[in-house]
């Protein structure tokens, strides 16, 4: 940007409005655009001196469209010095102007801005109802933004889908909205936020385990950014070192936090602060008498930015506290959620219903065999609670008591066999225990349920380079029948994932799963994992 260029027009356009008598509109425009102009500049001092001064002159001249973009400087200064409260206040001063024009389909870019700060009110308070406001912002926006076909405001409403969506969990979702504001960023000439869409797509795959993903977008974003000296890299650099941190790159974790301390030792000082403070106590005060007064006195100033500074670093530290705190627990919650979906308890309930049944029938010689297999996979079960890993032998013994017990309650449904490589060390290789059980359990009890023929079912492992891929599958009704979508489903799914997570995090891997819908009649689950001695 050519800021001496601009810098020189915008004295030129002083010197002329000083020689007129018209000057009501024309004085808005003047210090409306310094204002933006320090903004681009990273001036906050005198962005903050300008855009009081173009607020006092909106509300003179009442027109609320240019209260609304003096407001939008002021939120954007607040916003950088981490002045919270500050800062909502002219939101909601703000919202209520917004509201109020009409037409609102011919303001899209002030309904996607009070979206994006809901969002970021969010991060801060994590209130629920803040997420719905949210939403309902940025379905207006969209109205007005694909009719008109504005490209640059399809990107924001798209970005804070991507928030929205990352806030409640839905990770997968999330990746598609970030995608979708990358595409339409792209169709807008000299779009200054890539960085920021790349980032989302860093922190998306941070959170999914994907850690050589996420620092790959991390890096993409940084790129972007090109080593600008403005809050906003110095915020992203604040972001990268987290990210870095988590993905286990240490030094670039480093790298980027020694970046981020640099511009924030020039950016945030104290003097621009006090400086700042200063001229919004002058505002406030012209509000009431119609003119600027007295300023605070020097200690009181000192001591105000004094306790505001430890106010922030308490903040800063409690959030980061309350982060790790989050994750930690989420995955104290996974691990307990697994170690009570082990096995399906119904199974243990319905072996021995078919123990007492062989019983009675006094079948002596089956009965023995079926409590044997019983108790082995009862031991093994409590066993896995307590080892994070097994060998594929050993997970392959598991499987095989646990389908010859099956094969005793449903006699002839169907028949079951194991495809290794013959190249695999199975009694050395290790993977997260009872991983394939729940499938297996799902094929039987619902993929086999109602078939006018015999079952089959395969479960193969296999390596490919520095994996190992393990498959199940089947012949049974499919995973598009009406029986296969409710929650015996969702719950095989949902063991898997959360097993793959804690995998992950602690070996800081990209296992995952993908199904195979095999022409529309029979289940296929592919799970691909590294090699674990």
């Amino acid at each position: 940007m050519q800021f001496k260029k601009a810098y020189g027009l915008l004295q030129e356009q002083e010197a002329l409005l000083n020689n007129i008598d018209c000057n009501n509109d024309f004085l808005f425009k003047l210090v409306y655009n310094k204002a933006r102009y320090y903004h681009a500049t990273n001036d906050f001092e005198k962005l903050s001196d300008y855009a009081f001064k173009a607020l006092a002159e909106a509300e003179r001249l009442s027109d609320a469209e240019k209260e609304i973009k003096s407001i939008q400087e002021l939120v954007y200064l607040f916003t950088r010095l981490n002045e919270d409260e500050k800062n909502w206040k002219y939101i909601k001063r703000a919202q209520q102007l917004i509201l109020g024009l009409k037409q609102p389909e011919l303001y899209p870019h002030y309904y996607t801005w009070l979206a994006f700060q809901y969002e970021n009110k969010y991060t801060i308070t994590e209130r629920e109802p803040l997420i719905d406001s949210t939403l309902i912002f940025i379905n207006e926006a969209k109205k007005g933004a694909f009719k008109y076909h504005l490209f640059d405001e399809i990107t924001k409403c798209y970005r804070v889908e991507e928030a929205c969506s990352y806030h409640r969990g839905e990770l997968e979702n999330a990746l598609i909205y970030a995608d979708s504001a990358i595409y339409y960023g792209k169709k807008v000439e000299g779009y200054k936020n890539l960085h920021g869409l790349y980032l989302s797509k860093a922190w998306n795959h941070l959170d999914l385990g994907q850690f050589n993903e996420a620092s790959k977008w991390m890096d993409t974003s940084l790129f972007h950014v090109k080593n600008k000296q403005t809050a906003a890299s110095m915020m992203l650099y604040s972001e990268a070192a987290q990210i870095y941190e988590n993905s286990g790159e240490l030094d670039k974790a480093l790298k980027s936090y020694k970046v981020y301390s640099k511009l924030k030792d020039s950016i945030l000082n104290s003097k621009k602060l006090e400086s700042i403070n200063e001229l919004e106590i002058k505002y406030n005060k012209a509000k009431d008498i119609q003119k600027i007064t007295s300023l605070e006195k020097t200690k009181q100033l000192y001591l105000f930015l004094i306790i505001g500074s430890l106010l922030t670093i308490l903040t800063i530290v409690f959030y980061f506290r309350q982060r790790s705190l989050k994750n930690k627990q989420k995955i104290l919650e996974i691990e307990q959620r697994l170690n009570r979906a082990r096995i399906n308890p119904h199974f243990f309930f319905n072996a021995m219903a078919s123990l007492q049944r062989l019983a009675q029938q006094e079948k002596s010689s089956q009965t023995t065999l079926y409590t044997s297999r019983l108790a082995k996979i009862m031991r093994q079960s409590l066993e896995n609670t307590y080892e994070e890993v097994v060998t594929i032998e050993n997970e392959i013994d598991f499987l095989t008591q646990y389908l010859e017990i099956q094969k005793l309650r449903f006699p002839n449904k169907f028949e079951y066999q194991f495809h290794i490589d013959n190249d695999l060390e199975i009694n050395e290789l290790k993977i997260p225990g009872m991983l394939t059980q729940p499938f297996v359990e799902n094929t039987i009890e619902h993929g086999f349920k109602g078939i006018d023929y015999k079952g089959k079912l395969d479960i193969n492992f296999k390596q490919r380079n520095n994996q190992v891929m393990v498959i199940v599958e089947d012949n049974g009704v499919g995973f598009n029948s009406i029986e296969n979508k409710k929650t015996h489903k969702s719950r095989a799914m949902q063991i898997i994932k959360d097993r793959l997570f804690l995998f992950n995090k602690q070996h800081k891997s990209n296992a995952f799963y993908e199904i195979v819908d095999v022409n529309k009649k029979g289940f296929k689950i592919v799970i691909t994992l590294p090699k674990l001695y």
